[in-house]
């Protein structure tokens, strides 16, 4: 967003006496809860027009980082807290690159003339503009200035890397830099062209090694079941050594959680008993019981036990603002008697009040929980998914004349569970949608959704894609939309 000029004036005032500038990083009051806040812990020397950058650029001689703001994602404010209140940090940045920021979410034409669709995203820019090297998602320190020091040579940056690769070099070097780059820069399909060309030149003992700790991580975060997954957990000391235990025991403890999560908002969590062999491994693995697929586990025992008074109990546990607000907003209660509705519906009563104080859109999510906990029997209105899988969609909308909307989520989505909660169920947006079109819901990271994903090309969630009758793409909606902004959408595909 926009500064005003006198904080233009201060910010630029303040470079020139400290160096590094406290300024804000974004003007006004954030939507985002706690945003205003860690706002003020951001130490970074911005400047805030693609103009100025450029002209400083080239009076300096230094490439530009571009921090491509969007206030609604939690992932950017998480690093003003994490990284960009870094002083010593903030002092090599503004050393090493001219530092830009803009919120390309009010500034659409910057994300479209960048290819900016998912957050956190950075990119650092030479002096024309164009485009060196580009980090998607944030990370701690030192790993992010590792990520960003990148973009100084061109034997690591992006840029360089795939000129050296189009150009026939095919080393080990080469193909290690290439893949990290392509890694950073979330540009998964190449990536995946490139990475087995890497691997097959690596031989087990390679893989404890620090850099090839992120592919490990992508081979084992496929699942406690995976050839890679099983590896680490035989070789744990290996890689202890050589990343660190902490590192191991969150990639272990984030697959086991998330597979827990998964099979629970799935329903195929019945009975306490269905987790004894998933806590049988997590000890095996020799995960402390302080993480949080621990914490999890507990959920999902609870909730197959309907001891829901132990379950309110757990919530709390889950550290994590956002992990703990998308499992209270993925619940779904049944067989409560009147005291645990009660309990229930008063939990998420605080919840959403909590939410709302601080302008979260979550807080209407939490209160069409408890309104429909309160009013079990109220009518539903909205869109009618029809399950049976993709292939009976298809054929159903073929049959009646209709397109087929596809709402592609994962569990582990915040923004997917707000459309569920908030905008699928409306009366507008249901009378359309059931008029118009077949509707299915698929979870891209399970069943057919897992090639499904891939032949769509969906990186980013939510998506949804409109489909004609024979399978062919229509248009695609990416990201939380409102009833109106959905309804405007899909009426501009649909008219096309």
């Amino acid at each position: 967003m926009k500064k005003t000029i006198l904080c233009a004036l201060a910010a630029l005032m303040l470079s020139f006496s400290a160096g590094v500038c406290p300024v804000k990083a974004q003007q006004g009051p954030s939507t985002y809860a706690d945003g205003d806040s860690l706002a003020q812990l951001v130490k970074m020397n911005y400047v805030y027009t693609l103009e100025d950058a450029l002209r400083l650029s080239r009076e300096t001689k230094k490439p530009i980082f571009f921090n491509a703001f969007a206030d609604f994602a939690r992932p950017c404010h998480g690093m003003n807290k994490m990284v960009f209140s870094n002083e010593a940090f903030c002092k090599w940045m503004d050393k090493n690159f001219v530092c830009l920021f803009i919120d390309v979410v009010a500034n659409r034409y910057v994300a479209e003339r960048y290819g900016i669709s998912t957050w956190a995203h950075y990119l650092v820019l030479d002096e024309r503009g164009e485009v060196v090297h580009r980090i998607v998602g944030g990370s701690e320190l030192p790993a992010f200035q590792e990520k960003v020091a990148a973009a100084l040579s061109p034997k690591t940056s992006l840029r360089g890397t795939t000129e050296a690769y189009n150009n026939g070099d095919r080393s080990k070097r080469l193909l290690q830099a290439y893949v990290t780059a392509l890694n950073d820069a979330g540009q998964d399909s190449l990536f995946q062209i490139v990475l087995p060309q890497y691997f097959a030149m690596l031989t087990p003992a390679d893989y404890p090694k620090k850099e090839n700790w992120f592919i490990v991580k992508r081979f084992a975060g496929k699942g406690s079941q995976s050839d890679m997954f099983k590896f680490v957990v035989a070789n744990r000391a290996k890689f202890d050594k050589s990343v660190g235990a902490d590192a191991v025991n969150t990639l272990l403890s984030q697959v086991y959680a998330s597979e827990i999560f998964s099979e629970m908002t799935a329903g195929r969590i019945t009975s306490p008993g269905d987790l004894t062999d998933t806590y049988i491994a997590m000890q095996s693995a020799a995960l402390p019981d302080t993480l949080v697929c621990y914490t999890i586990y507990d959920i999902a025992k609870a909730n197959a036990a309907h001891d829901y008074q132990k379950l309110l109990a757990t919530f709390p546990l889950l550290q994590d603002i956002q992990l703990r607000t998308m499992v209270e907003i993925s619940m779904k209660f049944s067989d409560l008697n009147e005291t645990d509705r009660a309990a229930v519906v008063a939990y998420y009563r605080e919840r959403e009040a909590r939410y709302k104080e601080v302008r979260s859109s979550y807080g209407r999510a939490y209160q069409e929980i408890a309104d429909a906990l309160e009013h079990p029997q109220a009518g539903q209105e909205g869109i009618m998914f029809t399950t049976g899988g993709y292939e009976a969609a298809l054929a159903r909308a073929k049959a009646e004349s209709k397109l087929l909307f596809v709402d592609c989520y994962t569990t582990w989505c915040g923004p997917c569970k707000m459309l569920t909660r908030q905008t699928f169920p409306d009366k507008a947006v249901g009378d359309f949608f059931n008029t118009h079109f077949v509707s299915i819901q698929i979870d891209m990271e399970n069943g057919e959704g897992v090639e499904l994903a891939k032949r769509w090309g969906v990186d980013a969630y939510p998506t949804m894609i409109v489909l004609d009758a024979d399978g062919n793409e229509r248009g695609r909606i990416v990201g939380f939309q409102s009833p109106a902004q959905l309804l405007e959408q899909v009426h501009n595909i649909v008219e096309q």
